[in-house]
């Protein structure tokens, strides 16, 4: 039985390599959307286009001016006087945020018997761009008049001695959070599309019927066609975790050890699932096609875009049945937390039964299908 799977594999491997094309976009497509992905993540959100509609022009309005101008967020791109301008502008998208300053502003600003009005409108269509835009002007505003009250004699006395302790992510980069997902979710891709072309490239190329008349059981069929996909997957996974360590410098405070084993029970479960999906297809057009309405379902339900606990009730409970969604929870809380086996065993957990369950679908489906 070892030897018919051994020689299966063999058969798998050597037809993968013939396909030029295809292992060319199986080896190098993950590692430059991994770049790609990356790079814009890092960005961040800077030179959002700013109008300034300064009613007031003084030297204060000015100095407030150069402070949202002195921002890597923001950049200051329109001076208007009219407020229909400003409107324009933001319908129109080329501003992204608005800063009014009201007349007689410098006028006012040291009648500490009224307060003085700044008002902030934002293009709400980006919603992420449009928080920390806001965020930003709404920080420089409050240093300005930190600074003007200090000016005036008008500091109060703290109260609060008010400090922040971020862990884990101490510098909040973006990149350390969003990069292990995108290293999940593009194993996710390459190993399940790997295993469904497996059964449905046979089918379509008509050498499935050979393999039916030779002494393989269907179970050493499956398995044949698993085990390379198992293969594919962990060595994208290997190239993919080099990739966010060398270049982008993502941390790995916990055993790669145990990261390397609990990706190995990813991979399973989603090459089994694979399979299974080969053996529904009759050509390699409807597996791809299949891969494609199953990967849009794991982006809903994983969490790789919103968190699952922002989910209905009912797709809480679904997305128990995501290997995606446990293992993003193992190799962020690896990666980046440092996670021993003790915090993350109900996840390991979980993807074995997945990789049962799923073994178990993809034999009775190539079972049923190949009969």
């Amino acid at each position: 039985m070892l030897l018919r799977i051994v020689n299966m594999v063999r058969k798998e491997m050597i037809q993968f390599s013939r396909d030029r094309l295809l292992a060319l976009f199986i080896v190098l497509a993950p590692m430059l959307q991994l770049i790609l992905l990356a790079q814009n993540t890092g960005r961040g959100i800077r030179d959002q286009p700013l109008v300034i509609v300064d009613l007031d022009h003084s030297r204060l309005s000015r100095q407030l001016t150069a402070d949202l101008e002195n921002t890597e967020e923001l950049k200051v791109q329109f001076y208007s006087d009219d407020m229909a301008e400003m409107r324009r502008l933001l319908d129109t998208g080329q501003a992204r945020l608005a800063v009014i300053i009201p007349a007689g502003f410098g006028r006012n600003v040291s009648n500490t018997s009224s307060s003085q009005q700044i008002q902030i409108v934002a293009d709400g269509t980006s919603v992420i761009a449009a928080s920390i835009s806001m965020a930003t002007a709404a920080g420089v505003v409050t240093n300005f008049a930190a600074d003007l009250a200090e000016s005036f004699g008008l500091v109060m006395p703290e109260f609060i001695d008010f400090r922040t302790n971020v862990r884990f992510n101490p510098t909040l980069n973006a990149r350390d959070f969003t990069i292990p997902a995108q290293l999940g979710f593009i194993v996710y891709q390459v190993t399940l599309a790997v295993a469904a072309l497996g059964l449905a490239r046979e089918r379509e190329l008509g050498t499935l019927e050979q393999l039916m008349v030779t002494p393989l059981r269907r179970i050493e069929l499956a398995a044949g066609k698993a085990i390379p996909a198992i293969a594919i997957g962990m060595v994208n996974f290997a190239a993919m975790l080099v990739i966010s360590q060398v270049l982008f410098h993502v941390p790995m405070n916990g055993s790669m050890l145990l990261l390397a084993a609990m990706t190995l029970l990813f991979v399973v479960a989603v090459a089994n699932w694979g399979v299974a999906l080969s053996s529904f297809s009759r050509t390699q057009q409807q597996a791809i096609l299949l891969v494609f309405i199953q990967v849009m379902v794991e982006i809903a339900l994983s969490g790789y875009l919103v968190p699952v606990k922002n989910l209905p009730g009912v797709l809480q409970v679904l997305s128990r049945l995501s290997p995606l969604q446990h293992y993003l929870t193992i190799v962020r809380g690896v990666m980046l937390k440092g996670a021993g086996w003790e915090a993350l065993w109900p996840q390991a957990a979980a993807l074995a039964a997945l990789g049962v369950a799923t073994g178990v679908v993809a034999l009775r489906s190539v079972i049923r299908r190949l009969d």
